[in-house]
């Protein structure tokens, strides 16, 4: 297996003299994940980032977020930046992710839900931004003008994917009032706090061991500073769609009630997220992404139009015994 001389260097200096062991992206364009032995017999993930929007917030979760998950995260042992080579050195993690293992009962599922809910709670607890977005591995925001508002931020989101998704004809004219109504509810989020999320925080990247037992997260790389709920939209959105236990009982271990304000609240993300992934799905030449959007969408979509006609009955109903008073 060929490493780029510089990537090699780089590795040698943090760990000394080294052996490749397996490369665990192979297909992937966009990172290269690569296992390896030093001479000491600790074995170290050297993960080659293609775009430095990945490679920042990726650094600066691992030197300022995932202290509170313990045990429960690899450790940064060095990261490298030089011109077009950046990367990462870390510790593994035991197990593989639940996706890998593809483990179907329920109980074990609900389990790790419960445990992953928690994590994410105790990392947001102990972390409050001033910014909203990606930030840089120094803390700096990536974007040069980031949003503070929390309203802002959202309701700049949604706009931006909305004409995007419209622009590529990937949506119609008929999800134009569930886009109106997201955007005139984004006022419910005037008092979020920047606080860390990840936009692909899902069992996709949860570790667990050879009993089913969770173990931990990997993959900080879609990291930002962002809405609480913003997790929970991803994880429904792929994940939960169809399987309202495992919604459950990670609301369970994160300590949030599902009161009708969170459950707005989850709909206005959704349909923040959902846009996202129909775009991405299909700029990234990704059907599962694009599909799990759409479906999302239209799920929202025909519950929202369902509410308004409902509403309508009992308008019209209560002006008609206005009328007969």
């Amino acid at each position: 297996m060929i490493i780029d001389a510089r990537v090699e260097d780089f590795v040698t200096s943090a760990i000394g003299p080294f052996e490749v062991l397996g490369d665990h992206r192979k297909d992937s364009v966009r990172t290269g994940v690569i296992e390896v032995l030093s001479s000491d017999g600790d074995r170290y993930f050297v993960k080659i980032h293609s775009r430095l929007s990945r490679w920042n917030p990726e650094v600066y979760a691992y030197n300022n977020w995932v202290e509170p998950l313990g045990q429960h995260a690899p450790t940064l042992v060095a990261s490298f930046n030089d011109n077009d080579v950046f990367g990462i050195i870390i510790t593994p993690l035991q197990g593989r992710t639940v996706n890998e293992v593809r483990i179907t009962d329920n109980d074990v599922l609900a389990r790790i839900y419960y445990e992953a809910g928690g994590l994410l709670k105790s990392m947001q607890a102990s972390h409050r931004g001033v910014y909203f977005g990606i930030p840089k591995a120094d803390g700096s925001p990536y974007d040069g003008n980031p949003k503070t508002d929390p309203v802002a931020y959202l309701s700049d989101s949604i706009e931006s994917w909305a004409k995007r998704a419209y622009d590529y004809e990937l949506v119609d004219a008929s999800y134009g009032p569930l886009i109106q109504w997201s955007l005139e509810n984004c006022g419910m989020f005037k008092d979020d706090c920047p606080v860390p999320t990840n936009w692909d925080f899902s069992q996709n990247n949860w570790m667990v061991d050879g009993d089913g037992a969770f173990t931990g997260f990997i993959d900080f790389e879609n990291m930002l500073w962002g809405l609480p709920l913003d997790s929970f939209a991803v994880i429904q959105e792929r994940y939960t769609f169809d399987k309202p236990h495992l919604e459950a009982s990670f609301y369970e271990g994160y300590g949030l009630e599902r009161d009708e304000t969170t459950r707005l609240k989850q709909k206005v993300l959704s349909v923040n997220s959902s846009l996202a992934s129909i775009v991405y799905g299909h700029t990234g030449s990704n059907p599962h992404f694009h599909e799990c959007g759409m479906r999302m969408l239209r799920a929202i979509n025909l519950l929202r139009s369902a509410e308004r006609k409902e509403s309508e009955v009992r308008s019209q109903k209560s002006g008609v015994r206005i009328q007969n008073d």
